[in-house]
């Protein structure tokens, strides 16, 4: 496991900012998800240890028409658990692991109609970005 968490986003949206986490402060982890799938995912890690007590509470945005994949708001907790639990994870012994993105819509693949080889995509995968990843004493 690597020493910290990197997430792409800061206090402000888009303000190019990455917040680093210490991974081996982190006590817990929630996830919850508001309403339907264009509601907001919200990742909230508690940090443990007494120098470093709080929370960093991390948004990603909802997808418009990702029920049409059959995303639920479980299904979105699910990818932004995994997400998470892959960068805890990820580059043993190293110093950084990045929080990648939470898949968003999925790809499509065309109509099978039983060719061989190459099958064309329609609609290419997509991945929400984090909006924001606050920290509260």
């Amino acid at each position: 496991m690597a020493q910290f968490l990197k997430v792409n986003a800061g206090p402000v949206a888009n303000d190019g900012i990455e917040t680093l986490i210490p991974i081996g402060e982190i006590g817990g982890s929630t996830i919850t998800h508001a309403g339907t799938t264009a509601g907001e995912t919200t990742i909230t890690i508690q940090m443990r240890n007494p120098k470093t007590t709080g929370t960093y509470v991390i948004k990603v945005p909802g997808i418009v028409g990702a029920t049409s994949q059959g995303t639920t708001a479980a299904t979105r907790k699910k990818d932004a658990a995994d997400v998470l639990n892959a960068a805890l994870t990820a580059n043993p012994g190293g110093v950084v692991s990045t929080l990648a993105a939470v898949p968003a819509l999925f790809q499509t693949p065309a109509a099978q109609t039983g060719q061989d080889g190459k099958i064309l995509i329609t609609q290419p995968a997509t991945f929400a970005q984090y909006t924001t990843c606050i920290y509260t004493p």
